[in-house]
């Protein structure tokens, strides 16, 4: 199978991510909230589309893992922030800020 171009592989990370929102948005509320029926629906289908962003990121979907490398920034670091975590995992709970 021939290797995917640059605009090929942006197209199927968008399409991806295109899906999953559509999949967070469409999903009933009834089946959103079954595990917490006092949740903010709004932040259960938000905390679901990051969630599956950084799954999608981690290569634990059906894409690819990709690195994220910073970049033009002398703070930071110039190697993979993400080389040996998974950051669906990784991602601290309770960091979101409350609602103002």
């Amino acid at each position: 199978m021939p290797t995917l171009t640059p605009f090929e592989s942006r197209q199927r990370l968008f399409a991806h991510l295109a899906a999953m929102l559509a999949y967070w948005r469409d999903l009933p509320e009834a089946q959103l909230l079954a595990g917490s029926p006092d949740a903010d629906p709004v932040d259960e289908r938000l905390s679901g589309f990051l969630f599956s962003t950084l799954v999608a990121l981690d290569g634990t979907a059906s894409l690819p893992g990709f690195d994220l490398v910073p970049r033009d920034d002398d703070e930071w670091p110039t190697t993979s922030i993400n080389a040996d975590v998974e950051l669906h995992a990784v991602f601290p709970e309770g960091i979101t800020p409350p609602k103002a």
